[in-house]
């Protein structure tokens, strides 16, 4: 009698491979057979539920987004007021837990390597546009004048710490940049952020 394999969690197991070989070896590294040994097992492991290596990075980039939405929400739910909520939404933003340098430089790899209308490529075209839609509707929440300028500020910033993170880990440490972003933040919800501020009309 055949053995009943749950899909979602063999699906977990490979994204899970192939965090570990990026973080050991880099996004070059990433083939079904380097995923298929690190799972001790044959190629047949893999191929059998993914059959590119941009299949690999897309089930790997999928399984990194579920963990982070629901570690999001355990960092801001507790908190009371919006704008309390929107600076620990910044502070888990500019943090680095678990897998995330690794698939921070799988995001390197993927936007230098892949076609513009790969899975891989769309998957991370997406994940931005939801990023900057929740950053927005987090700071319209805690009454920032101006919320399209302050989110486009923000994201930007946090997009830019996610790939310098990943280019060199030793400076731009999660303290160095939480304390940048804290401060901005801190600027925006009292107020001083405006485009205008201190700007004389030309």
């Amino acid at each position: 009698m055949p053995i009943e394999i749950d899909i979602t969690e063999r699906l977990g197991q490979i994204a899970e491979a192939t965090l570990r070989v990026a973080e050991r070896e880099g996004p070059g590294a990433i083939t079904i057979r380097a995923v298929a040994a690190e799972l001790g097992g044959s190629t047949a492991v893999v191929t059998n539920y993914l059959a590119t290596r941009s299949d690999l990075l897309v089930n790997a980039i999928r399984h990194a987004q579920r963990g982070w939405r629901e570690d999001l929400d355990r960092h801001v739910d507790p908190h009371d007021g919006a704008a309390e909520r929107l600076r620990a939404y910044m502070a888990w933003s500019s943090g680095t837990v678990g897998h995330d340098r690794a698939v921070r430089q799988i995001w390197l790899d993927v936007a230098a390597k892949a076609d513009s209308g790969s899975a891989a490529f769309e998957l991370l075209r997406q994940d931005a546009v939801e990023h900057r839609r929740m950053l927005r509707a987090a700071v319209a929440e805690a009454g920032v004048s101006d919320a399209d300028f302050a989110a486009d500020v923000l994201y930007l910033m946090l997009r830019g710490f996610y790939f310098a993170s990943a280019e060199d880990p030793e400076l731009w440490t999660d303290e160095r940049v939480g304390t940048a972003i804290s401060r901005l933040t801190d600027l925006f919800v009292a107020g001083l952020g405006s485009p205008a501020d201190g700007v004389s009309e030309q």
